[in-house]
């Protein structure tokens, strides 16, 4: 028997406001949308997550909070659980811990904040032992999202998550992502949420990837990149949904810069 696609659902990855009153302001807006998470990253450079979530949860009743994702070997799995359980708390139930084993880069982060980075092996550990400590520590549980590549945090996500952030870059063309997604069956399961992240709309990219990693809406499109829309609403509407029939990626986050010209969009789809 054929399972019933997943209904198509939306985060925002925001990572840059002001005044605890311009976060409630911008979370409203989402929520109105028809977004259903707000996704804030955890960085040195940007806002610590666990405050702004809280002050988007104030303004919000339904819209869901999430870590976009939080680096598992810079926090110890004690202060993980406090935090999740006071959003928990605050929000009634809508945080979704995102986690990884950490980014590209992060060892100067680890060595901004006096901790160990620690091995591949080390940080997967951390990982593991983070999740099972929320799992077993906080109620209601959160919903669990794994940002992962390896064949270890993938078999995790199969036995721990509810989603999977893809680890793709943003050129993945769909056969490319078909071979991603196999994988990602074979070792996680068929009960995962998959979560990709749009690259760009029409000849808008996110500044990191253009300045960052020197891509441009032309070469992006050059190269097949699924995640590349247009900004047709009704050809959009059907890549995403072909998207989601074809390689089961339900969940779509978007960048900030371009939460607002996606609304349309997210207003259309979102919940079919």
């Amino acid at each position: 028997m054929s399972r019933s696609p997943r209904p198509l659902r939306f985060g925002a990855v925001v990572s840059v406001r002001g005044a605890a009153r311009e976060w409630a302001d911008e979370a409203r807006r989402l929520e109105a949308s028809g977004y259903s998470t707000l996704l804030v990253p955890d960085t040195l450079w940007t806002p610590s997550p666990f405050p702004v979530l809280a002050a988007a949860a104030g303004g919000t009743t339904t819209l869901r909070l999430g870590t976009w994702v939080l680096s598992a070997p810079l926090r110890r799995p004690a202060e993980v659980v406090r935090e999740t359980r006071t959003l928990q708390t605050l929000s009634v139930g809508r945080f979704e811990l995102g986690i990884g084993a950490g980014r590209p880069g992060g060892e100067k982060d680890a060595e901004a904040l006096g901790v160990a980075w620690g091995s591949p092996r080390e940080r997967v550990d951390r990982v593991e032992e983070t999740i099972d400590a929320v799992a077993g520590q906080v109620e209601p549980v959160p919903r669990i999202v794994i940002a992962g590549r390896g064949d270890r945090m993938l078999r995790l996500a199969g036995r721990a998550a509810g989603t999977l952030a893809l680890p793709t870059a943003p050129e993945i063309g769909a056969a490319e992502l078909a071979d991603v997604v196999r994988h990602v069956r074979e070792l996680g399961g068929d009960d995962l949420e998959l979560a990709m992240q749009v690259t760009g709309v029409g000849d808008e990219l996110p500044g990191w990837l253009r300045h960052r990693l020197g891509l441009t809406p032309d070469g992006l499109r050059a190269s097949g990149a699924v995640m590349m829309l247009t900004g047709d609403l009704d050809r959009d509407a059907d890549t995403v949904q072909r998207l989601r029939d074809e390689a089961g990626v339900s969940y779509l986050t978007v960048p900030g810069e371009l939460a607002s010209r996606l609304s349309p969009l997210v207003e259309r789809l979102a919940g079919t």
